[in-house]
């Protein structure tokens, strides 16, 4: 990295704490810290305890339950377009998979390990189909920014999404909400907690229904696709008896029969174009059931010192996942799959305080089966009577991850702090393969390859930071950081040099620089980070005509930097607004073979990196008479620049920018306990591509649109 990059992290960083700093301590001379009213304490357990999220040295956003409501963010998905330089896909291979991209980097391929890192309950969720949460018992929403290893589970190098559920208490909690909306839209939420024996056992049982009509009409099959039918239950039970002892037994599954995605093509009969329609010949069929159970133990030794284990097993059978990547009647593209997987995850965490220095410490193991087979049918050519290739893939990728990692902080002084942390990872990868040639029957025809391939990968990423929190309102922190993405293999690798050849490990080194600030007696929350990546072998799924599909391999490198700003306003106790933005400018250093031999992406945008993510909102609490009946209006807005789906930057490749604005007015009753909402999503149909996907080798040229303007009404008590 250039020595003009890191000086614009360190100096816009330390240059903003110059010029915020006096402000800062004059707030703090004129008016204490108003915990309850302003803008008030947000409480994260990024550092794995519980600390002020504006004196943690950490890029997060963090959304409370409050906060979820007012920016109408329902699910992962809905956080498209909330956080700066967060890239979520608002349309995915399934409406249960789901994937992103940080600050340029991400896993556009949803069958691979994602390079965010996402948490539920602090269980690692090790791949993308079946990430995507619909929220009924959330309590807090945390986006950590950049490389995370030395406090968590699993090596991320972009950084990690945390889904932190409400856990039950000896107090009753009863909420039951039921809506219904746009496209026979029903939505049903429920969850009960509370005590069973006081003081020593608690429970809670949460669901969650979703079913709604598609979105997008299929004249070749004759009826609506995309549609949406879900659902979901959780379950916990927590006990407390022991002194010093919370243990607490979690249970998650989730039943998906939605549809799975189909596209629109761009070439459509008739010479007309319709954004919702598809002519896809395959029905789009999807069996998702998902189960996993986590038993969480923390044990407290002293006040200053803890223990906690968690341990998971768990996965996903997705039998069968039918779609067609053309979304033309023709075959040109089509994939019958089963996909399979299976896990168990251990970790163990000594975490506390000794003196001046603060720790985390922790063991992490994973062992995961990866199950796929394949029926793929491609046409190798643009002509309607070219060859099509019939082949099954049928593989298992099992994975074995080990690490030991640590973190602690040292508070010098009143000011000074400083961070270190090492992690150290080694992770093994078997690859075991039997493919077949087939016919149009799915009757297997002849072998195509079998064997097996196994490598095993070692890192050791480090971090250092440096933090001063100038005043109580005000801290500075400079970051120093490195990430690890294991290697692994080519499961759709129909060839034997390519099935048994690795893909090497992705690496990332991070600067980064921020700034977090509290002022006007915490009325104001404004947070600020500028960073710099520099990436190393960025692996890519990437399309070569002389293979005819998806390979798996590297680039060489690659960088991305930009800034970002967030910032919460609360003007009164009844009206309050928040605008955030990012910057970023991520490009392909070195990326030889992008379209196949010979056809280069060097200097090209990385994909889904949008120069420009901007959002605010506003939220306005009407009182209505005595009674303490209130009206609440929320409105917010996203817009994220254009951006490229694919490394070669073709002019069809490209993504225009827009804005998505959503909307939601809310009546509350007297007693807090019902309440009467109205939620409008999209507000101005915005309807430009969401995706695109072009393969002029095949003819293969279509697009993803968001969902179209939609309405809930719903009605829900809580006690």
């Amino acid at each position: 990295m250039t020595y003009a990059y890191r000086s614009l992290v360190a100096n816009a960083s330390l240059a903003s704490a110059m010029l915020l700093a006096q402000s800062a301590q004059a707030q703090s001379a004129q008016a204490p810290l108003d915990e309850a009213g302003g803008g008030g304490e947000i409480i994260v357990t990024a550092e794995r305890r519980a600390t002020d999220l504006q004196k943690t040295a950490i890029a997060i956003s963090a959304f409370t339950p409050e906060l979820l409501e007012q920016r109408n963010i329902g699910s992962v998905r809905d956080l498209a377009g909330q956080v700066p330089n967060l890239f979520v896909a608002r349309a995915s291979i399934s409406h249960t998979t789901q994937t992103f991209s940080l600050r340029g980097v991400g896993e556009a391929d949803p069958i691979q390990e994602p390079v965010l890192a996402v948490y539920v309950d602090d269980v690692y969720v090790p791949r993308q189909i079946g990430s995507m949460s619909e929220f009924v018992d959330l309590e807090r929403v945390e986006l950590l920014r950049g490389p995370q290893g030395t406090l968590y589970g699993r090596n991320s190098s972009a950084g990690a999404l945390r889904l932190i559920t409400r856990d039950p208490d000896d107090t009753t909690h009863v909420t039951a909400e039921a809506g219904y909306g746009s496209y026979n839209d029903v939505q049903l939420r429920a969850l009960v907690s509370g005590p069973i024996v006081k003081d020593r056992l608690s429970a809670s049982l949460s669901y969650i229904h979703r079913k709604r009509d598609g979105v997008t009409y299929d004249p070749t099959l004759g009826h609506d696709v995309n549609r949406i039918d879900l659902d979901g239950w959780r379950g916990k039970l927590r006990f407390t008896g022991v002194a010093g002892l919370d243990a607490q037994l979690t249970l998650n599954v989730i039943r998906d029969r939605s549809d799975s995605r189909s596209y629109v093509p761009v070439d459509q009969p008739g010479g007309t174009f319709s954004r919702r329609r598809s002519y896809s010949e395959v029905e789009p069929l999807q069996h998702l059931n998902a189960l996993n159970g986590s038993l969480r133990l923390i044990y407290t030794l002293s006040p200053q010192l803890s223990v906690k284990s968690i341990t998971a097993a768990g996965g996903f059978d997705l039998d069968p996942v039918f779609y067609d990547n053309d979304g033309q009647a023709a075959l040109i593209q089509k994939n019958l799959i089963h996909y399979k997987d299976k896990f168990i995850s251990q970790e163990v965490q000594l975490n506390g305080e000794l003196g001046d220095v603060s720790f985390t410490s922790g063991l992490f193991y994973l062992h995961e089966r990866f199950f796929v087979e394949r029926d793929g049918f491609s046409r190798t050519g643009t002509a309607a009577t070219a060859p099509i290739s019939k082949q099954r893939a049928h593989n298992i990728t099992y994975t074995d991850a080990y690490a030991v990692f640590g973190e602690g902080t040292w508070k010098a002084s009143d000011i000074f702090s400083l961070t270190a942390g090492i992690r150290g990872t080694i992770e093994k990868k078997r690859f075991l393969f039997d493919n077949k040639l087939i016919d149009d029957n799915r009757n297997v025809v002849a072998q195509s390859i079998a064997g097996e391939a196994e490598k095993t990968w070692k890192a050791l990423t480090p971090k250092i930071s440096v933090q001063a929190q100038w005043t109580p309102n005000l801290l500075n922190y400079l970051t120093w950081s490195q990430g690890f993405k294991s290697g692994g293999f080519d499961n759709r690798a129909t060839r034997l040099d390519l099935a048994t050849l690795p893909f090497n490990p992705e690496k990332v080194t991070t600067y980064e620089g921020g700034l977090k600030a509290t002022l006007f007696g915490r009325a104001l929350r404004s947070n600020l980070a500028v960073f710099y990546n520099d990436y190393k072998d960025l692996q890519v799924s990437f399309y070569d005509p002389a293979y005819v599909g998806l390979r798996r391999g590297n680039a060489g490198k690659a960088h991305s930097w930009g800034v970002e700003l967030e910032n919460d306003l609360r003007l009164t106790d009844a009206f309050s607004v928040q605008a955030s933005g990012g910057y970023l400018k991520a490009v392909y250093d070195d990326y030889k073979g992008a379209g196949g031999n010979g056809v280069d992406a060097d200097g090209n945008p990385l994909t889904n990196a949008p120069k420009w993510s901007l959002s605010g909102g506003a939220t306005y609490d009407v009182p209505l008479g005595a009674g303490g009946s209130h009206l609440r209006l929320s409105a917010n807005a996203q817009y994220q620049s254009g951006f490229y789906s694919s490394a070669l930057a073709r002019p069809q490749d490209r993504v225009p920018g827009q804005t998505f604005v959503n909307g939601s007015i809310a009546w509350t009753l007297p007693d807090d306990r019902f309440q009467v909402a109205l939620t409008a999503r999209n507000i101005f149909g915005a309807n430009k591509p969401v995706s695109s996907t072009y393969q002029p080798s095949t003819g293969v040229y279509y697009k993803n649109y968001a969902d179209p303007a939609t309405v809930l009404a719903s009605v829900r008590f809580s006690y």
